[in-house]
């Protein structure tokens, strides 16, 4: 009777760790996906649900905005066929484009594209619960376009909202 208990516990055992050992996670979907938490430099992280850490998304860029209260660059983009899944239905409200922002500290390494440019984006893919939408944001990684850096005086605004000392405005868009 040991024999036959020590038999089944030793059996899965095996199994179990044969399990871990296949559920192991396989490479990143891009060489561009960090580590460290997918919000870090965010502001407002606490309005974005994380859907997943790091995704990649193909489109055509339809606009590119500057927003003047976070220094985001905010991109709305067309999709190629078979990313729907990336949108919500609140994407509605921004004609069915999956919208993608790019922090201020990440504006000197991550180009900032131009209306009408295919392109490739990697960063978290996440749920705006104020707005009710889908995005990538913060975008860690833009194919095409240009680096335009965020100011000094820009990282200088976004660091003082990031910690509390600047007050939310009308022009918040977080």
């Amino acid at each position: 009777m040991g024999r036959v208990r020590a038999l089944i516990v030793g059996l899965i055992v095996g199994v179990v760790v044969t399990g871990c050992a296949l559920r192991r996670a396989g490479p990143p979907p891009s060489p561009h996906c960090r580590s460290g938490s997918p919000l870090a430099g965010v502001y407002h992280p606490e309005r974005l649900k994380v859907n997943g850490r790091c995704r990649i998304a193909v489109g055509t860029v339809e606009q590119v905005k500057p927003e003047v209260y976070d220094g985001d660059i905010h991109i709305e983009l067309r999709l190629q066929p078979g990313q729907d899944g990336l949108l919500s239905t609140g994407n509605a409200r921004v004609g069915g484009t999956l919208i993608v922002e790019i922090i201020p500290w990440d504006r000197s390494r991550v180009a900032v594209p131009e209306v009408g440019q295919r392109i490739e984006v990697v960063g978290p893919w996440v749920d705006d619960t104020a707005h009710g939408w889908n995005e990538i944001h913060p975008a860690w990684w833009i194919s095409a376009g240009l680096i335009r850096p965020a100011s000094a005086e820009e990282l200088r605004r976004v660091d003082r909202l990031l910690h509390g000392l600047e007050p939310a405005s009308a022009e918040d868009d977080g």
